[in-house]
């Protein structure tokens, strides 16, 4: 495990954040990229998408503050620190999902249905690549085991070893992406081919293999 990537003075850059970063990144990389398969306005789409995103890091971090509402409002400096409770993925998706619904609700030219399939799959590989970020950490780990795979995490006692299930969950969600992309294909295909009318089907995918 390597928390800590390096230290500038005694400023610490933690490899989860760069990490988590770093997935985030690429994925509304990949999705900006996405609009143009549903033909969504890029500009109108750009709008939505920087509020969803926003929504998301406040849903992520909802949960924590929801819980420890004492710790935060005598110390309001800690807000930012993300090492204290972490983020929640489902926070995260709930924010995105309603900071969207919310803005193509006042939006004339964005399908909230389509922007949702052009979410959905880059959504998946973000938390494919972030869970290397908590392997990393050594954070959201597994039970106790002796199976092969179990890895020791640092804050654990020697000979205990866990299951590194944020390894799982990194395979799994990849997996999950290359499913949802040739499926996508061969739907994006017959619609075109036989000019039907557009229903999502990746995003409510992506929820089931998420969940």
């Amino acid at each position: 495990m390597y928390p800590t990537l390096f230290n500038i003075g005694t400023f610490r850059i933690d490899t989860y954040s760069v990490v988590w970063f770093i997935a985030l990144s690429i994925a509304i990389i990949f999705a900006l990229k996405r609009l143009k398969l549903y033909e969504l306005d890029e500009d109108e789409s750009r709008k939505i998408m920087a509020t969803a995103f926003f929504c998301m890091l406040l849903g992520s971090r909802a949960p924590e503050y929801i819980r420890n509402w004492r710790i935060y409002y005598n110390s309001p400096s800690l807000l930012l620190d993300l090492n204290r409770g972490g983020v929640e993925e489902v926070g995260a998706i709930l924010g995105a999902f309603f900071g969207a619904l919310f803005m193509c609700l006042f939006s004339k030219k964005i399908s909230f249905g389509k922007l949702c399939e052009v979410a959905a799959i880059p959504a998946l590989l973000a938390i494919s690549i972030g869970r290397w970020g908590c392997f990393l950490n050594g954070c959201c780990k597994g039970i106790e085991s002796k199976f092969l795979t179990a890895v020791h995490f640092l804050n654990d006692p020697a000979g205990v070893y866990r299951h590194p299930v944020q390894i799982y969950y990194s395979i799994f969600a990849a997996c999950s992406v290359i499913l949802l992309l040739i499926i996508e294909r061969k739907i994006l295909s017959i619609s075109i081919r036989e000019n039907k009318k557009f229903y999502p089907v990746i995003a409510p995918l992506a929820l089931i293999l998420f969940s």
